[in-house]
């Protein structure tokens, strides 16, 4: 009950500021949960192959990869609330346009657009938060923000898998057919631009209304090895994430020849697991240390990995599925908050930039990988990839960090 009682108190420090960022993540969550279940099969249903689904899936961390140091500057220089305005507008046009673009060359222009979007939020979000909490309540606010975002997708993933079925028996055509999908994505769409409002509300912060001096590249760098040491355990996990994950609707479809309203009914019970998984990762912290919590849960989740690939049953692979995300992404926001707190004020937008595009360089590589796999000998070779890459990430984790005393949880 003390642990429930610190928790509780710990989210009453809440700032304004923090509290419209979730509501925020809550509404971008939910549009989020449509796009990332039903973008995958609006794709394929236009009759592309999974060797071009997986080009688009590769460009948005590509496009992160390359923007992410300029986005970095620019949040430190015109605020992370302007940044973040802009991202999300963005945001909403590049999937307006998406749901439009039938022929290759649109769909991969909107897909930039969309990367270009998911940068500025990105890059933007945990410097905003960091800026935007006391170190008392900056780990509750990171796991509280990430198990928003989580419960947001279960409702989400709810309707996305009914509503290509409802929209098509409206509009008298088949559920599987381009237009429902397209219909069901407008909905996405407008959702998210209704996650527009609470970021206008936020108020401009002194540091912000008088922007500070903007840091060279030099600085950004300095010290290389801090930065070595924090960003290259996220370069392993993103190779490993972005070869498996993005593509896990799609995994399930095939083997079990599911349809899109079970798969939806998944994704949405995996949201809601991962969302109370990391509202424990704080307690779990106080009790282990950030780094070791984080490395415990990430070597936990592996031998779900490996169910989830593996098991010949459904039952046996959706245990699997569950249980590997909520334990793998407890750990998201624990890292997030320790790097956060390991750099120096100043340095943070650089921090989360290179945390960006340590992890969404190898993502982008990995997806483009995965779509030639898929085609050729299929999910059996691309499992192993992500299981090596988690277990060596994790043992990165714990040699850079995991041992020594204590304070090294505040100083990388």
């Amino acid at each position: 009950m003390s642990s429930l009682r610190s928790y509780g108190s710990q989210i009453r420090k809440f700032k304004s500021n923090a509290r419209l960022y979730l509501l925020y993540t809550f509404s971008s969550g939910f549009a989020f949960g449509i796009l990332q279940l039903l973008f995958n099969f609006y794709v394929l249903s236009l009759g592309h192959d999974r060797a071009f689904l997986g080009v688009l899936v590769a460009l948005p961390p590509i496009v992160i990869t390359i923007a992410a140091i300029p986005s970095g500057i620019l949040g430190h220089r015109i605020g992370y609330r302007a940044t973040l305005i802009s991202g999300a507008v963005l945001m909403v046009g590049s999937l307006v346009g998406i749901t439009f673009s039938i022929g290759v060359g649109g769909l991969l222009l909107f897909s930039l657009m969309r990367g270009m979007s998911r940068t500025l939020l990105t890059v933007s979000s945990a410097p905003f938060m960091a800026e935007n909490s006391g170190q008392s309540e900056r780990t509750h606010l990171f796991s509280v923000q990430f198990a928003t975002r989580m419960l947001a997708s279960f409702f989400g993933f709810l309707l996305a898998g009914v509503l290509p079925s409802v929209l098509a028996h409206i509009l008298s055509i088949g559920a599987e057919d381009p237009l429902a999908y397209r219909a069901s994505l407008w909905v996405g769409a407008a959702v998210f631009a209704g996650s527009i409002l609470p970021l206008l509300r936020m108020s401009r912060l002194p540091a912000e209304a008088t922007p500070s001096r903007r840091p060279s590249l030099r600085e950004m760098f300095t010290p290389p090895g801090q930065l070595i040491r924090l960003f290259l355990p996220q370069l392993i996990i993103g190779f490993g994430a972005g070869a498996l994950v993005p593509f896990l609707n799609i995994f399930l479809k095939a083997r079990f020849d599911l349809s899109d309203s079970v798969i939806g009914l998944l994704f949405a019970f995996q949201s809601v697991l991962m969302a109370f998984a990391t509202l424990a990762g704080p307690i779990l912290a106080e009790r282990l240390r950030r780094v070791r919590a984080v490395v415990f849960v990430q070597l936990l989740s592996i031998p779900f990995l490996i169910l989830l690939g593996y098991a010949p049953f459904l039952s046996l692979s959706a245990i699997g599925f569950l249980a590997r995300a909520s334990l793998m992404n407890m750990a998201n926001p624990l890292y997030t908050a320790f790097a956060m707190e390991a750099v120096q004020p100043e340095r943070r937008s650089a921090a989360s930039a290179l945390m960006q595009m340590s992890w969404q360089g190898t993502r982008g590589i990995s997806a483009l990988m995965s779509g030639q796999l898929q085609e050729g000998p299929g999910f059996s070779a691309i499992f192993p990839i992500t299981i090596g890459c988690y277990l060596l990430a994790s043992m990165m984790i714990y040699g850079f960090f995991g041992r020594g005393p204590r304070q090294r949880d505040r100083h990388a």
